[in-house]
């Protein structure tokens, strides 16, 4: 069972497309979120526990956020919809954010409104990941939003 399962796994991966991946990983983040937030709630005047490069959530949110930034990119690249680019752009940007807001935290409950808003971003990045697959998409309309390109920061 093992082999099978390991098999269709490889084979579900290879068949994946850049925004399923994508809401595959915020979907799995989202529920380290939730877990995380349940425990914070429970133990708020607690010190945080220190985040390093190897906590899941904390890796888990680069991964996000470079492929947050890729789907940016590539619907530039196909001139799709700008509005598009500037939403996976701010993921990119917000998960960054949430990092370095998870690291300067020292209570629990400073933890609180940080996995609250994860869970936010990481359910709209799950249900919004598959539409970058779709074939047929809008072009890009000509209204630019505002938002920036070029490197986060």
């Amino acid at each position: 069972m093992p082999l099978l399962s390991a098999l269709l796994i490889a084979l579900s991966s290879y068949q994946s497309a850049p925004g399923a991946e994508f809401a595959a990983l915020a979907a799995e983040l989202q529920s380290e979120a939730r877990e995380r937030l349940v425990v914070a709630q429970s133990y708020p005047a607690q010190l945080a526990p220190a985040v390093t490069a190897d906590d899941a959530l904390y890796s888990g949110l680069n991964a996000f956020s470079a492929q947050a930034m890729r789907l940016s990119l590539a619907m530039e690249r196909r001139n799709g919809p700008e509005d598009l680019r500037c939403i996976f752009r701010g993921m990119a940007q917000d998960a960054l954010l949430r990092q370095q807001a998870l690291n300067a935290a020292e209570i629990r409950a400073d933890r609180i409104q940080v996995f609250t808003d994860l869970e936010y971003l990481l359910q709209h990045a799950a249900e919004i990941g598959p539409i970058a697959d779709q074939e047929e998409i809008d072009p890009f309309t000509g209204v630019d939003p505002g938002c920036p390109r070029g490197p986060l920061r």
